[in-house]
C-alpha cells in the first residue's frame, strides 16, 4: 500500500469516530468475490460507488417510475433521483454518527437497481407472469419477485462492467448486504438493529429472508429510504393535482412543529435526518427515531398509501401495462424455448437471426449471449431478468416495435 492510499486510510479513520463504524479494512465487509488490486487514491467502498454510479442499471433508473409512470413533469421523482435522495440523507446521518459515509452512500445508491419498470406494480406484474408459465410448464413456482433480491441479483450477475472482469460488479459484501436488505416498506420498526450472525447473501430468496442489514450504515439506509420518498411522494402528488396538502391530518403535521397548509418536503426530510442523528442509539449499535417522529412517519405513509398509492388515476394505465409486460414476456420466452442452444461451450445462445429493424430483439440476443447464462439454467428467469431491466419507456418502445400490428404494404 503506498503512501497515498495510507493517507486515504488514515482520513477515513478520522471521519469513521465510532468504535462501531465499518472501515474499509473489515476483512468480512470489504470482501469482494474477486479480488481487485488496490487502488492508489480510494477506499473500497469509495471504489463501489463509483462501480454503482457508471454502471448500465444506474442510469436506467432515470426512465423508471417511484410513483407516477411516465411522467412527462420534468419536477415529478424518478427512481434515479429518489436514489440520490436516499444517497444525501443517508451520508449526512453517517457523517454526524461518526460512521462510514462511502459505505452508506454506495448501498444507497445501489438499493433500487434491480427494480422493474412501474414501480412496485412492476414487481407483482413479473411475479404473475412467471407463475402463470410455470403453472403452464409444469414447473414449481419461484419466490416472489421483489426488487431487494433482484438488486442483490443484478449487482451481482446481470449488470456488466466494461473491463474485462465479466458478469457482475463485483462489490464488497457490505454493500451488497446493504442492497438486499433494505426492505423499505417495512413500517413496522422504530428502531433497526444490525442483523447478528451468520449470513449467506446469495441464499436470499424474499426479501424477509434478508432480515435487517449487517452493519450500522446499513441500518441508516434502510430508515433515510422511508425518509427520502415519503414526503416527496405527496410533494409530487400536489404538484400532478392529485391532492391539496391541506388534506393531511393536522395532527400529524403538528408533529413537525409544521402546518398542513403549508406542506414542505425538504422541511420535513430536514426534521426526520435530524431526528434520526439526534436519537439514534450507536452506543447500543442501534438506528432509530424518536417515537413521536416515528408515529408521524407512519401517519404520512397511511395517508399516502390511502390517497396517493391506491389512488385510480395513478393506475389508469395498470390493465394496458399488464398485457404489454405479458405479451413481451410470451415473445422472449418463446424465443428462448425455440431458438436458444448450447454455443458449444456450454452456454446459451440464440441461433435465430432477426430483421434489422427488431432492434429489441437483437439487444435480447445480445443480453444472453453477454450474460454467458449456462445451457441448464430457467429459461423463464432469463426472460424475468431481461425484463426487469427495461425501463418505462423502453417497454413502450418493445410494444410499439414488437406487439402493435404494421402495415404489409
Amino acid at each position: 500500500m503506498n503512501d497515498l492510499l495510507n493517507r486515504m486510510v488514515s482520513r477515513e479513520e478520522s471521519l469513521c469516530t465510532h468504535k462501531y463504524a465499518t472501515r474499509s479494512n473489515d476483512v468480512q465487509k470489504s470482501k469482494r468475490e474477486k479480488p481487485l488490486n488496490n487502488d492508489q487514491y480510494r477506499t473500497e467502498f469509495q471504489r463501489d460507488i463509483h462501480r454503482i454510479i457508471y454502471s448500465q442499471p444506474f442510469r436506467r433508473l432515470r426512465h423508471k417510475t417511484q410513483v407516477f409512470y411516465f411522467p412527462s413533469n420534468d419536477h415529478i421523482c424518478t427512481r434515479l433521483e429518489h436514489a440520490l435522495h436516499v444517497a444525501s440523507c443517508s451520508r449526512t446521518v453517517a457523517r454526524a454518527l461518526g460512521l462510514n459515509e462511502d459505505l452508506a452512500e454506495a448501498i444507497a445508491l445501489g438499493h433500487d437497481l434491480g427494480h422493474p419498470p412501474f414501480g412496485h406494480h412492476g414487481e407483482i406484474m413479473l411475479t404473475e407472469i412467471r407463475d402463470k408459465k410455470y403453472k403452464e410448464i409444469n414447473q414449481e413456482p419461484m419466490c416472489p419477485f421483489h426488487h431487494e433480491v433482484n438488486s442483490l441479483r443484478v449487482v451481482d450477475r446481470l449488470a456488466q462492467w466494461d473491463r474485462g472482469e465479466g458478469s457482475g460488479l463485483n462489490l464488497t459484501w457490505g454493500v451488497r448486504d446493504g442492497i438486499v436488505s433494505h426492505n423499505g416498506e417495512d413500517f413496522t420498526k422504530r428502531e433497526i438493529i444490525p442483523f447478528s450472525g451468520q449470513k449467506n447473501l446469495t441464499g436470499i430468496k424474499v426479501k424477509l429472508d434478508a432480515g435487517n442489514p449487517y452493519t450500522l450504515e446499513g441500518c441508516v439506509v434502510r430508515l433515510c429510504d422511508k425518509i427520502a420518498y415519503i414526503g416527496r411522494d405527496i410533494e409530487d402528488a400536489i404538484h400532478a393535482g392529485l391532492i391539496k396538502p391541506s388534506q393531511i391530518e393536522p395532527n400529524v403535521m403538528s408533529a413537525f412543529g409544521l402546518s398542513s397548509a403549508n406542506f414542505i418536503n425538504g422541511e420535513i426530510t430536514k426534521i426526520l435526518v435530524t431526528d434520526v442523528i439526534d436519537n439514534s442509539k450507536v452506543d447500543e449499535n442501534r438506528i432509530c427515531l424518536s417515537q413521536k417522529l416515528f408515529d408521524a412517519l407512519q401517519g404520512l405513509h397511511k395517508f399516502n398509501t390511502e390517497n396517493i398509492y391506491r389512488r385510480e388515476e395513478l393506475h389508469m394505465y395498470k390493465e394496458d401495462m399488464d398485457d404489454t409486460l405479458e405479451g413481451l414476456f410470451e415473445l422472449f420466452y418463446k424465443i428462448m424455448a425455440n431458438h436458444a442452444a448450447d454455443d458449444g461451450s456450454g452456454k446459451l445462445d440464440i441461433s435465430v437471426e432477426f430483421p434489422p429493424q427488431f432492434s429489441v430483439l437483437h439487444v435480447f440476443k445480445k443480453f444472453v449471449k453477454e450474460l454467458k447464462y449456462e445451457k441448464h439454467e430457467d429459461k423463464v428467469q432469463i426472460v424475468i431478468d431481461f425484463l426487469s431491466g427495461f425501463t418505462d419507456n423502453y417497454v413502450l418502445k418493445a410494444r410499439a416495435e414488437l406487439l402493435e400490428p404494421k402495415p404489409v404494404a
